[in-house]
Protein backbone atom coordinates (compact mmCIF):
# COMPACT_ATOMS: atom_id res chain seq x y z
CA UNK A 1 0.00 0.00 0.00
CA UNK A 2 1.19 3.48 -0.73
CA UNK A 3 1.06 6.16 1.94
CA UNK A 4 -2.01 5.81 4.11
CA UNK A 5 -2.88 9.51 4.18
CA UNK A 6 -0.86 12.39 2.78
CA UNK A 7 -0.83 14.08 6.17
CA UNK A 8 1.66 16.75 5.10
CA UNK A 9 -0.62 17.91 2.29
CA UNK A 10 -3.62 17.92 4.60
CA UNK A 11 -1.73 19.95 7.21
CA UNK A 12 -0.63 22.51 4.57
CA UNK A 13 -4.24 22.92 3.56
CA UNK A 14 -5.84 22.97 7.03
CA UNK A 15 -3.07 23.83 9.51
CA UNK A 16 -2.44 22.13 12.83
CA UNK A 17 -4.81 22.18 15.76
CA UNK A 18 -6.00 20.16 18.72
CA UNK A 19 -5.25 16.50 18.27
CA UNK A 20 -2.72 17.05 15.50
CA UNK A 21 0.22 15.49 17.36
CA UNK A 22 -1.93 12.52 18.39
CA UNK A 23 -3.04 12.11 14.77
CA UNK A 24 0.56 12.30 13.52
CA UNK A 25 1.64 9.56 15.93
CA UNK A 26 -1.31 7.34 15.09
CA UNK A 27 -0.75 7.67 11.34
CA UNK A 28 2.99 6.97 11.75
CA UNK A 29 2.15 3.80 13.71
CA UNK A 30 -0.47 2.79 11.16
CA UNK A 31 1.87 3.30 8.21
CA UNK A 32 4.51 1.20 9.96
CA UNK A 33 2.06 -1.66 10.41
CA UNK A 34 0.62 -1.47 6.89
CA UNK A 35 3.85 -1.22 4.89
CA UNK A 36 4.97 -4.82 5.40
CA UNK A 37 3.24 -6.02 2.21
CA UNK A 38 0.75 -8.47 3.67
CA UNK A 39 -2.14 -6.08 2.97
CA UNK A 40 -2.21 -6.46 -0.81
CA UNK A 41 -5.03 -6.52 -1.64
CA UNK A 42 -6.32 -4.72 1.45
CA UNK A 43 -9.34 -6.25 3.19
CA UNK A 44 -12.59 -4.30 2.89
CA UNK A 45 -12.69 -3.41 6.61
CA UNK A 46 -9.28 -1.74 6.26
CA UNK A 47 -10.33 0.31 3.24
CA UNK A 48 -13.55 1.33 5.03
CA UNK A 49 -11.65 2.54 8.09
CA UNK A 50 -9.11 4.46 6.00
CA UNK A 51 -11.96 6.18 4.16
CA UNK A 52 -13.59 7.04 7.49
CA UNK A 53 -10.33 8.64 8.66
CA UNK A 54 -10.11 10.66 5.46
CA UNK A 55 -13.75 11.67 5.87
CA UNK A 56 -13.09 12.92 9.40
CA UNK A 57 -10.16 14.95 8.14
CA UNK A 58 -12.15 16.41 5.26
CA UNK A 59 -14.64 17.97 7.69
CA UNK A 60 -12.04 19.00 10.28
CA UNK A 61 -12.70 16.28 12.88
CA UNK A 62 -9.04 15.79 13.80
CA UNK A 63 -9.72 14.23 17.22
CA UNK A 64 -12.08 11.67 15.69
CA UNK A 65 -9.59 10.92 12.92
CA UNK A 66 -6.86 10.40 15.53
CA UNK A 67 -9.08 8.04 17.54
CA UNK A 68 -9.98 6.03 14.42
CA UNK A 69 -6.33 5.85 13.30
CA UNK A 70 -5.20 4.69 16.76
CA UNK A 71 -7.89 2.01 16.87
CA UNK A 72 -7.12 0.85 13.33
CA UNK A 73 -3.38 0.70 14.04
CA UNK A 74 -4.02 -1.49 17.10
CA UNK A 75 -6.29 -3.81 15.13
CA UNK A 76 -3.84 -4.15 12.25
CA UNK A 77 -0.95 -4.61 14.70
CA UNK A 78 -2.76 -7.51 16.40
CA UNK A 79 -3.27 -9.18 13.03
CA UNK A 80 0.37 -8.74 12.00
CA UNK A 81 1.65 -10.13 15.30
CA UNK A 82 -0.89 -12.95 15.61
CA UNK A 83 0.78 -16.32 16.18
CA UNK A 84 0.65 -18.62 13.15
CA UNK A 85 -2.53 -20.67 13.13
CA UNK A 86 -4.32 -18.41 15.61
CA UNK A 87 -7.89 -17.54 14.71
CA UNK A 88 -9.15 -14.00 14.24
CA UNK A 89 -11.67 -12.68 16.76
Amino acid sequence: MAGVIDLAAWRREHGGGPGQERLDQAIDHLEGVLTDGRWDPPPSWLVTELLAIQGCLSVGMVEDAAWRAERLALRADRIVHRPPGARAR
